[in-house]
């Protein structure tokens, strides 16, 4: 049975053992993920460790103003001195190892932390913690448990990680273990100001322009409690825009007056639908996530459909429609 503890100490330990730190998170990295990337490869340097970051994906525009983040390597595959010349892979964010879109990554010795429900314990030592309202807080807590002060670099990126998990502190992962660790990074240098206006003030032209694309979509179920929206192969074209224009879209139908959960369903290749959910309360999207083989947290999942664009939209409609059902 491998170790598994939702208190930090295994894992810094587990840590300070390597000599050469593979780090890598889901496909499609978002703020918790690439946050915790960094402030994890500054805890390794504090120890003599030397870490490559390596994503999938690349980040959302968004995250372009992280201190580091042109340190993180966005490949299709493991690097070239893999696994030769590595002792450790350390997954953040990431249920299940297939997530990370990497073949190969269980050829060495893995430390596996997350905060997702169900994540089945896959590393050799697995910091697991369904409380946490992100990753990047359980990466705050390795410093303390290492002694470690983190640099000011740090206290932003996991600050990043924990407002973008809690959706600036409005989804029900809002605890006040939160406040509390949003309020020690502040006191550390995270500067809350700047950093809104770098997740949502940062976007690019063609980001704006998806979202125009998107919002032509834009339909309603429900009695207006279901949002949904898309955006094909051909709107990502018009738009100019990629995968990482995306983020921030699904929240405007979010914040309609009376919508409970939102699905966007998104396609810029042949053969694949990504899908976002975000929903208020306790509708719980990560249920319908992970029917079609994804997860997630209550009020924001995702997953990806091998299917055309719009019967996978309907499909997802309709397990909405039925999960509202069970609301009121």
């Amino acid at each position: 049975m491998t170790p598994t503890a939702s208190d930090p100490t295994l894992a810094v330990d587990r840590l300070r053992r390597a000599r050469r730190v593979l780090l890598t998170s889901h496909r499609n990295p978002d703020g918790d993920a690439v946050g915790s990337e960094l402030a994890l490869a500054e805890l390794a340097a504090s120890f003599g460790i030397d870490t490559v970051i390596v994503n999938r994906d690349p980040a959302p525009a968004t995250l372009s103003e992280l201190p580091g983040v042109d340190k993180v390597d966005v490949a299709e595959s493991l690097p070239g001195d893999f696994p030769d010349a590595f002792d450790l892979v350390i997954t953040v964010e990431c249920p299940e190892l297939e997530r990370a879109g990497f073949d190969g990554l269980d050829r060495i010795p893995i430390l596996n932390i997350d905060h997702h429900l169900a994540n089945p314990a896959y590393g050799e030592v697995n910091y697991l913690d369904e409380e946490a309202p992100a990753v990047g807080e359980m990466v705050w807590s390795m410093f303390k448990a290492a002694g470690v002060e983190p640099s000011v670099d740090a206290a932003v990126n996991t600050y990043v990680a924990l407002v973008t998990d809690t959706g600036d502190f409005r989804y029900s992962n809002a605890r006040p273990r939160a406040f509390r660790a949003a309020a020690e990074m502040v006191d550390r240098g995270a500067d809350p100001p700047t950093i809104a206006e770098w997740v949502h003030d940062g976007r690019t032209e063609a980001s704006v322009r998806l979202l125009g694309e998107a919002l032509k979509t834009l339909r309603f179920g429900c009695s207006g409690r279901l949002a949904s929206l898309a955006a094909d192969e051909a709107a990502f074209q018009r738009a100019g825009a990629d995968a990482t224009d995306t983020e921030e879209i699904i929240n405007i139908p979010r914040a309609i007056a009376g919508v409970e959960a939102v699905v966007f369903c998104k396609q810029w290749e042949p053969g694949v639908v990504k899908v976002s959910l975000r929903s208020r309360g306790d509708v719980d999207v990560r249920r319908v996530a992970a029917s079609f083989g994804g997860g997630g947290h209550t009020n924001a999942a995702g997953c990806a459909i091998g299917a055309d664009l719009d019967i996978a939209r309907s499909m997802l409609e309709k397990r909405l429609t039925e999960l509202l059902g069970g609301h009121g």
